[in-house]
């Protein structure tokens, strides 16, 4: 059959589709296997609020956290990508000692991650499975400077309006001693990672030629365990916009379970974002 100029177009909708519908299904706390295309670049920009209690270690009391995390992630070749992070933080703690508060702010970090997809089946127009295996090396900026590699790897599933990410990844934390603060994974220990997102399409039920965005509602299970023995699970809900090139969205994060001896406790966490493609 001889294909027409309205079946083209209605070709490249349904690939534009696929890829931007792939795309939405990354949530803000868990990774996705899915990635740039070769020569295009994504920014990501997120800002998180996390509140704490009492910190067992230096006594500090009610210390708040915000973070400006600043992502970009660059497509080099096909199923493969490499990742910069770069979180711009600041911290707010009172004193045991005297009751004053001090404050604490600057990058103490900057991540690199390469993404290699090593298994893609796309079975329709949207639905899709792939697998990525994840390897990096998070570079210490503090006065306790230093190189903490990565190892990890995500499965992202689409079935219809629901979207499926399970990412499992091993910091190996090369210090002996830990930074002031340890607010998860970036202690002494060496830090597992175990998240789980669930990512379900609220709108529109179904892409059609004229649909431009669509709506997501998401739910997450973040696992930190350090082999100092240190354990937490948070719940994620939030929502999430995403249109052909950009997209935004907010989120909460809510303690499950804490069993924390050089930490403190999480008391409660929010954060917004959005991401570009260029």
């Amino acid at each position: 059959m001889k294909m027409t100029s309205h079946h083209r177009a209605l070709g490249a909708l349904a690939l534009l589709l696929c890829a931007g519908a792939a795309r939405a299904q990354e949530a803000m706390y868990t990774a996705a296997a899915t990635m740039p295309s070769p020569g295009v670049f994504m920014f990501r920009q997120q800002l998180h609020y996390w509140s704490y209690g009492a910190d067992p270690v230096s006594g500090a009391r009610g210390l708040q956290e915000v973070e400006l995390l600043n992502t970009v992630q660059y497509g080099i070749v096909r199923d493969l990508s490499i990742t910069v992070d770069v979180p711009l933080e600041v911290k707010l703690w009172e004193r045991a000692r005297d009751g004053g508060t001090t404050t604490q702010t600057g990058v103490e970090e900057v991540d690199l991650t390469l993404k290699w997809r090593v298994y893609q089946s796309d079975p329709s127009g949207v639905d899709t499975m792939r697998l990525a295996l994840l390897g990096g090396t998070r570079v210490r900026m503090d006065e306790k400077a230093g190189v903490d590699p990565h190892l990890g790897a995500v499965w992202t599933q689409v079935i219809g309006r629901h979207g499926l990410n399970f990412e499992a990844h091993y910091t190996f934390n090369t210090l002996e001693s830990a930074r002031d603060f340890n607010l998860g994974g970036d202690g002494a220990d060496d830090a597992l990672a175990l998240n789980a997102a669930h990512v379900w399409r609220l709108y529109p039920e179904a892409y059609t030629a004229e649909s431009q965005a669509a709506w997501y509602i998401t739910n997450e299970i973040n696992t930190l365990y350090e082999t100092g023995g240190d354990w937490e699970i948070r719940y994620s809900p939030g929502l999430m916009w995403e249109g052909r090139r950009w997209g935004f969205e907010i989120m909460a994060q809510i303690p499950l379970y804490q069993r924390v001896r050089d930490r403190p406790e999480l008391d409660f966490g929010v954060g917004v974002g959005f991401r570009v493609l260029f």
